[in-house]
């Protein structure tokens, strides 16, 4: 078996454990207080993997509901620089779509 097969579970099994825990508002500030979590949850929106972005999305988002952690949130080390490429692959992926979607006359 090669790493990266081995490291892929990893990295989806501890994604969804932190989204897990933020899904519970009573854990949210201290999610974002904790040295390591916010910056692992962002390192994982640049991960090859599909559903560990999409885990790290979700996560983000329910800390983002608590009002108290959003300034936090905003000026953490390449959250706003990772989003945004997020955010771009995903409207790179529609366009595709609405390119082969035209092809096909859908």
């Amino acid at each position: 078996m090669n790493s990266t097969m081995s490291e892929e579970p990893d990295a989806l099994a501890v994604v969804n454990q932190l989204r897990d825990l933020a899904a519970d508002p009573l854990n949210r500030r201290a999610i974002v207080q904790d040295q390591g979590c916010l910056p692992g949850l962002i390192l994982f929106l640049d991960h090859p993997n599909p559903p560990v972005v999409h885990s790290a999305l979700l996560a983000l988002r329910y800390l983002a509901e608590c009002r108290a952690n959003r300034e936090k949130m905003k000026s953490e080390l390449g959250m706003m620089l990772s989003l945004q490429t997020v955010i771009q692959k995903v409207l790179k992926s529609h366009q595709l779509c609405d390119v082969i979607c035209a092809k096909l006359r859908i």
